[in-house]
């Protein structure tokens, strides 16, 4: 006989078609009973969340309704359902029901109870105490027949059920171990103590398994009364332990491909739909769901006839609960499976093409911008993955291991029950991100415990030896390595590498090798079943400071970074020294030099690994914005029309017309929308479109690309800014300005050119002078810094400014103060260590009747200078100037119309200097509120001993013109006095 098979619908069938499935599996006969015991009434409305719960539950048959199309979100559980459903999920029906049929057996005929459903509570009430979830006395209660006459202090069977009986209940009938000591979840809750002390151990239990959580805002509360909805939840996060005791097995995989065939060769026609899964081990797992086509069954009530000998599968999917016909190819799912190979539930977990999921640690969150920043680790299939797998793969994607990511609005957030909402997220907090389209949609701690064996673990590493064959671990918190009592936990965190040509090594999302993995990177190691380590993911902990030396010891740096804060850094011998491109030894460091630090920073230490002596050799020399047509890798040029560079705070045409060329360093990056973008990329999305692009000089004079920016053409580009920053947040990036009243944004693709270096938006201090090219955001109207040029009008860092307390002085060689106050823009910073300045022929000395010979500059004497308290300017360590002008603290700034004082010769020569100054246009500036304030003209006294720097050298107040902008450091706020300092600023 001929045989024909006829393919109704297919997809392109790969080689899983010829692959042997490992396992194979089908569907229920009862699909469509399931999906309409389902139809709630109250639930089809209801949040994702609960839909899931009560579908996933109810189709499991783990949690039912009350049969009326109702499932009762909102009402209160009574202790004889909570108990009931608590045992019945746990697969204990049957005893119950043995139990239920002796008690009502044991009655006379007239007592035998006439509700089933009460009957059959009894046997679940008899179980529970049986095994101690209840008293007897309790059980007598519950079996009382007149319920209304039980006091307010007994057991009343119909009473609402609380949340710590639930869950010592749960605890109990699931044999989950009580916590007794160190209950460090429960605990947090400020409520713990207002719970039944004998129930603590075994709520600490159920919340250690994720099982029940607090409310979001740091409360239990203990005897509030379980809903149904939060009954289904909570069931539902316990499928870990009922599940395989109903010989239920949980399966994750993504759907590789679906056929739909037919045979109609035969006398019995049918129709076959075969689902193939890849599922986590990397096997294939096939679902056949068989029918007979054209077979129907009547309902021998109503004669309505249904699909006879069909099996399908019940799916979720996007709030949706259907049959097969939901599932499409890459969906990642979730399927439930019994121990006859029938598939109970599927869930739809997301599709691999429009969902990804991160293993990562969260830096920081903006939650104005709805921005978070994100070290990354790996990526994972699903997102939620058991870690004990053999399949996790810290096989590197295309990712940077450093993300900014905007998150959803009504991002979900787990946090395992210690707070809820983006806000209860913490930083250095490790998660699975689920990242939709770009956008972060879902945040779930990760709970990854430190010591465990055959899985992965984390940690940061202590020590790494590759040719000893281990590497050791310490905790996040520092933890993990300290001597003494905690060499046990040492010990514990040292693992073993197995064959070192088999182990897999990653690191910053590359391939590395073993030796690439230095202590403070932070590592996953997956271990085998012997816990010896097979494959390595690490991060490195490294981050870039820019700073100015203030002092350095053999063993000891002192620095100021650029956000005006100080340290004292410990530099051992590992710490490479590094001068124009060549390592030197520490006495090259001088004070008073730039520096760039890479700093491993943990809780346990900052470490140096590396110190960049700068030079010059990567100042920023131009900025330029123009049209991108073309970069060519080949010849290591960016080609660019309509040039225009960056001066003075405007936009300038350059004198070349037509395309320009210009020079790509070996180590340039590109960005757009803060994301880094390789030439590919560029070429081909982003031709002739617009971009800022910072370039500095090779050795050879040559200008060289180092950061290409492109902007989003939808967006409008402001004016530039020409103004003084009112508030920085480093950690954010975000800053603002005086002149303006939004908030401007900076990432990864914001040029920040700070001393002529280009550096991070986290180098942007209060009270910089900024030039500004800021664009306004189409989509959201926020404002995104393009460009940040600082940097004084009036340069007057070639000089440093202190005030100190005189200690020692070498006659006519050097003297010591004790400690001293740098200014530094508008603040003094203090540092409490001796600093030596050296007395040159340039050194000048001036005392409060005037200039001081420097052979009467002693620390001896009637007129010693010793304890006296100075100002001291000096260019590096050399003092130019000397003076004991009073000590003043208030910035005031203005525009000098008039110069009063002294007295002029024949000629133009100076007889003596002026003494007076007017100001207008004044300023004060308002420390408490960062912020320049409006003042009246100013009327000021120039003493013997000002300071006054000019034109790049310490001047005379004869050099002083009307029309200078200055700034000037007084004693108070007033319109009045003295001023001490006074800087010119043109």
């Amino acid at each position: 006989m001929l045989s024909a098979s006829i393919v109704l619908s297919s997809l392109p069938i790969g080689t899983a078609a010829a692959e042997t499935a490992e396992a194979v599996y089908t569907g229920v006969t009862n699909a469509d009973v399931l999906i309409n015991n389902m139809a709630y009434t109250d639930v089809k409305s209801a949040d994702l969340w609960i839909r899931e719960a009560v579908y996933e539950t109810g189709v499991l048959e783990l949690l039912k309704g009350y049969g009326d199309k109702n499932f009762g979100l909102s009402k209160a559980v009574s202790k004889e359902e909570a108990i009931t459903k608590i045992y019945t999920a746990a697969g204990r029906e049957a005893e119950a029901q043995v139990l239920a049929q002796n008690l009502d057996n044991a009655r006379s005929e007239e007592d035998k109870k006439k509700n089933t459903l009460s009957m059959w509570a009894d046997g679940f009430l008899q179980l529970a105490a049986n095994e101690g979830l209840i008293t007897a006395n309790e059980l007598a209660d519950a079996l009382d027949e007149d319920q209304a006459g039980l006091e307010p202090g007994d057991f009343h069977r119909g009473a609402a059920a609380q949340r710590q009986e639930v869950a010592y209940w749960l605890a109990r009938a699931l044999g989950l171990v009580p916590v007794y000591n160190q209950q460090s979840i429960f605990n947090n809750f400020n409520d713990w103590k207002s719970a039944d002390p004998v129930k603590v151990p075994f709520i600490e239990a159920v919340l250690s398994a994720g099982i029940m959580n607090g409310n979001g805002k740091g409360s239990f509360n203990p005897a509030s009364a379980v809903t149904r909805t939060q009954l289904a939840q909570i069931i539902k996060n316990s499928e870990g332990l009922i599940l395989p005791a109903a010989g239920l097995g949980r399966r994750t995989g993504i759907v590789e491909e679906i056929r739909n065939q037919g045979d109609y060769s035969g006398s019995t026609r049918e129709e076959l739909k075969t689902i193939d899964v890849r599922n986590t081990s990397g096997r294939l797992h096939r679902i056949e769901l068989r029918a007979a086509a054209g077979s129907s069954q009547a309902d021998e009530r109503s004669g309505k006839t249904s699909a006879g000998g069909q099996r399908d599968i019940v799916v979720y999917k996007n709030g949706t609960l259907g049959k097969s016909s939901l599932l499409k190819t890459g969906d990642r799912i979730e399927y439930i499976v019994s121990q006859d190979n029938t598939v109970r539930f599927v869930k739809v977990l997301s599709s691999i093409y429009d969902t990804k999921y991160y293993v990562a640690t969260i830096n920081n969150v903006d939650t104005a911008n709805l921005l978070m920043n994100t070290s990354v680790f790996f990526k994972l299939d699903y997102p939620d993955f058991d870690l004990s797998k053999a399949n996790i793969s810290f096989a590197p994607g295309n990712e940077n291991a450093v993300v900014n990511y905007r998150y959803s609005a009504n991002v979900s957030v787990d946090t395992g029950g210690r707070g809820s909402g983006i806000v209860s997220v913490t930083p250095e907090t490790y998660v699975i991100l689920t990242v939709k389209d770009n956008i972060v949609t879902a945040v779930k701690y990760l709970e990854l415990g430190q010591d465990n064996r055959n899985t992965v673990v984390r940690g940061i590493v202590e020590d790494n030896n590759p040719e000893l064959g281990y590497i050791t671990l310490y905790n996040e918190d520092g933890t993990g390595n300290s001597p003494g009592g905690a060499q046990r936990l040492l010990e514990s965190r040292t693992y073993n590498y197995g064959d070192q040509n088999d182990i897999e090594v990653f690191k910053n999302h590359q391939t590395a090798d073993l030796e690439d993995i230095e202590p403070g990177d932070t590592v996953f190691l997956k271990l085998d079943g012997t816990a010896s380590v097979v494959s390595v993911s690490g991060v490195d902990n490294y981050t870039v400071k820019y700073g100015k030396v203030l002092s350095r010891t053999s063993s000891t740096l002192g620095v100021q970074y650029d956000d005006g804060t100080q340290q004292v850094l410990d530099v051992d011998g590992k710490a490479f020294i590094v001068y124009e491109g060549r390592a030197v030894s520490m006495s090259k460091l001088q004070n008073g030099d730039r520096v760039k630090l890479l700093l491993s920073i943990t809780n346990k230490a900052t470490v140096i690994k590396e110190i960049t002596i700068e030079g010059d050799e990567h100042f920023i020399s131009n900025i330029y914005k123009g049209k991108v047509s073309k970069i060519n890798t080949a010849s290591g040029r960016i080609s660019i029309d309509s040039l225009q560079r960056f001066t003075n705070g405007k936009w300038v045409r350059t004198e070349q017309k037509g395309t320009n060329d210009i020079r790509i360093s070996q180590e340039y990056k590109m960005y757009f929308d803060n994301r880094a973008i390789d030439t590919t990329q560029a070429n081909k999305y982003f031709k002739q479109a617009e971009a800022y692009i910072a370039v500095e000089k090779d050795y050879g004079g040559q200008e060289r690309a180092v950061l290409i920016s492109f902007r989003n053409e939808e967006d409008t580009e402001d004016v530039p800014y020409d103004d003084s920053v009112s508030h920085a947040y480093p950690s954010s990036g975000q800053f603002s300005v005086s002149k303006k009243t939004h908030t401007i944004n900076g990432g990864e693709g914001t040029i920040v050119v700070k001393d002529g270096r280009l550096v991070s938006t986290g180098s942007i201090s209060e009270d910089d002078k900024v030039y500004v090219v800021a664009n306004r955001s189409y989509d959201t109207g926020s404002y995104y810094a393009g460009v940040v040029q600082i940097g004084a009008r009036q340069d007057d860092s070639f000089v440093q400014i202190y005030r100190a307390r005189i200690k020692k002085i070498n006659e006519n060689s050097s003297f010591t103060v004790e400690s001293f106050s740098q200014l530094n823009g508008t603040a003094w910073s203090y540092s409490n260590t001796p600093k030596t300045f050296n007395i040159t022929y340039n050194t000048r000395i001036v005392g409060d009747e005037g200039v001081v010979g420097q052979r009467d500059f002693t620390d001896y004497g009637d007129n010693s200078y010793a304890n006296r308290t100075v100002y001291i300017v000096a260019d590096n360590l050399n003092a130019l100037l000397v003076t004991t002008a009073p000590y003043g603290t208030v910035n005031a700034r203005g525009r000098i119309y008039s110069i009063s004082g002294g007295d002029t010769g024949a000629g133009g020569t100076i007889i003596s200097q002026p003494t007076d100054i007017k100001l207008t246009e004044a300023k004060v500036y308002g420390a408490s509120r960062h912020m320049w304030l409006d003042s009246k003209d100013m009327e000021l006294k120039i003493l013997p001993g000002s300071i006054i720097l000019k034109d790049k050298k310490v001047a005379k107040p004869s050099e002083l013109k009307n029309g200078d902008k200055i700034r000037v450091i007084k004693r108070d706020s007033t319109t009045t006095g003295e001023a001490y300092i006074i800087i010119v600023e043109n």
